[in-house]
């Protein structure tokens, strides 16, 4: 078994990354995400509710389609 520290794993995916030619756009990073056309009612729930949280903490809540 190899142990990793999450530096060097951080940096592993890093390079992996530029050897895909993957960068970390704003639109590339939106492209990727799930859109949630097929989420449970539940689960919308869930990330509002998130959301609210994360507003109530003075937090900039991260964006989630819901």
């Amino acid at each position: 078994m190899v142990k990793l520290t999450l530096a060097e794993l951080q940096a592993r995916i890093e390079a992996r990354k530029a050897e895909l030619g993957m960068t970390d756009t704003p639109e590339t990073i939106e492209a990727l995400r799930n859109k949630g056309a097929s989420r449970t009612a539940e689960k919308r729930e869930l990330l509002r509710r998130i959301e609210q949280r994360a507003k109530a903490a003075g937090r900039t809540p991260r964006p989630a389609h819901f």
